[in-house]
């Protein structure tokens, strides 16, 4: 399983939707899905932050 599938099934094991999540972490609903169709490595540091804060995890885990 790649990075972007992992986090895919983190956020779908915690919230109803990917749309739901994004409002939650603050973050656009095109970039989540930016990240997880294309790769969470580009990425913006802030972007991956609030990810890991909206999951309540450590960006290692990723």
């Amino acid at each position: 399983m790649n990075r972007e599938q992992h986090l895919r099934n983190l956020i779908m094991d915690k919230y109803i939707s990917l749309r739901k999540f994004s409002q939650k972490a603050d973050i656009p609903y095109s970039s989540l899905m930016t990240i997880l169709n294309r790769g969470i490595a580009g990425a913006s540091f802030d972007t991956v932050m609030k990810i890991c804060k909206a999951l309540e995890i450590n960006p290692e885990e990723i």
